[in-house]
């Protein structure tokens, strides 16, 4: 099968949709399957697919914010006649609209996968952009929405906000994944390293786009609470990630107004071993948002062996179920009583619940395991065949390889998604 993935951006600093992309295309590539890559992009935007082959960038014009690529649309119509499906990420920039036209002119079948960006809470936010995206929902997106063989959503969270705004049709839950080969619990004092200012002291990590929806509001003040306490003076939390449209001067403000300088570190967007090693780090590692439609970075921590403190904002009820963390309301009150239990539990406590965490994403969040779900959706559509809502992997792998499971995780994964 061709499969030809499309992004509105190429940029690792855009986050989820590029790293999920990134990490599926090989591994369908490894299933037998040819497979290219389809975005707008800079020229400094190459350097960051040099290891990939069939990758395909063009410049976006105005209106730069839509990343409008009028050539990007030309060259993915002349690839049409010899593509299967494409996968399309994203919703409302233009190579997602310009993509699902062109397919449905083609008659090529597409799957759409919105990438978080339906989610509801930051819709609600702010009220102009929601009657924004509400008319562009109407007079243009609804129907690259129903022109899709189906939706990809990365969890029944997302699934479910889809049937929020009206969608009715297939959906395939296919979470994202974590390479358990490079994510691995190791030396913890590797991060002092890069960062003296960690060593001998408990590490809280945030790590994520610097966004409003990523809780750092609640995060911030209650930190402020945490080091003015005899029991967690010594702290320091670290808040790794890069900019959303101007919001880490935001943040910045907050450490600044609550006298946080010498307990907050702020690295910016960390990468490869750097990022790794800052997992391994962390005693506790916490994802606050209101709202997330996987947060792979939870499955990142919990790869390396690390605790999570999460919020019902996302997806990670398992952190509970499978004794990984704590999953909690997005209140200040519920995280201060969730990051207080483990920052004060011994080392050997907090270790526990980093091997089960490492067990709950090894049986149920690889990247193998997500690209063979995904290459039993794609084998349904190409048939024809009903879409199920909880795709089992594909058997026909030739070089996919699994990590031995560890009992005690329950993996019934079953759910109906009401229409």
């Amino acid at each position: 099968m061709n499969v030809a993935f499309v992004l509105s951006y190429w940029a690792d600093r855009f986050g989820g949709p590029v790293t999920a992309v990134k990490s599926l295309g090989p591994r369908l590539h490894q299933e037998g399957h040819t497979v290219s890559y389809w975005a707008s992009g800079t020229e400094a935007d190459r350097a960051e697919c040099a290891s990939l082959p069939n990758v395909h960038l063009y410049e976006a014009t105005w209106p730069r914010r839509w990343h409008r690529s009028p050539e990007l649309a030309r060259a993915l119509a002349a690839a049409a006649p010899a593509t299967d499906l494409f996968h399309i990420n994203s919703f409302w920039l233009h190579p997602t609209f310009a993509a699902a036209r062109m397919a449905r002119d083609q008659d090529v079948p597409y799957i759409l996968r919105p990438a978080g960006t339906l989610e509801p809470w930051s819709l609600k936010r702010r009220r102009l952009k929601w009657l924004k995206k509400a008319l562009y929902l109407s007079l243009v997106a609804k129907s690259t929405m129903e022109h899709a063989a189906c939706l990809h959503a990365c969890s029944m969270k997302e699934a479910e906000s889809f049937r929020q705004i009206g969608y009715r049709g297939p959906v395939a839950i296919i979470p994202n994944g974590v390479d358990t080969e490079h994510y691995t619990p190791g030396d913890a004092e590797e991060a002092n390293a890069y960062w003296p200012q960690l060593k001998d002291r408990p590490v809280l990590v945030f790590m994520s786009r610097l966004s409003p929806e990523k809780g750092l509001d609640l995060l911030i003040p209650l930190w402020a609470e945490f080091v003015r306490s005899k029991a967690h003076r010594d702290g320091i939390l670290v808040v790794a990630g890069p900019d959303d449209r101007g919001y880490q001067a935001t943040v910045a403000a907050m450490i600044d107004r609550h006298g946080l300088g010498a307990h907050v570190l702020m690295p910016g967007m960390v990468r490869a071993e750097k990022r790794r090693a800052l997992l391994r780090r962390a005693d506790i590692f916490t994802l606050p948002s209101y709202s997330e439609n996987f947060g792979i970075v939870v499955a990142e921590a919990l790869a390396c062996g690390t605790p999570v403190v999460a919020t019902t904002g996302t997806p990670w009820q398992d952190l509970e179920t499978a004794g990984a963390g704590r999953w909690v309301s997005p209140t200040q009150d519920h995280l201060r009583t969730a990051l207080h239990e483990l920052l004060t539990m011994s080392d050997s406590e907090r270790q526990q619940m980093g091997r089960k965490g490492r067990a709950l994403v090894c049986q149920r969040y690889t990247w193998d395991q997500a690209a063979r779900k995904l290459v039993t959706v794609c084998e349904a559509v190409s048939a024809g065949a009903p879409i199920p809502l909880h795709p089992e992997p594909s058997v026909s792998g030739r070089s996919m390889k699994q990590e031995p499971t560890t009992s005690g995780v329950d993996d019934s994964g079953g759910g109906v998604l009401e229409g």
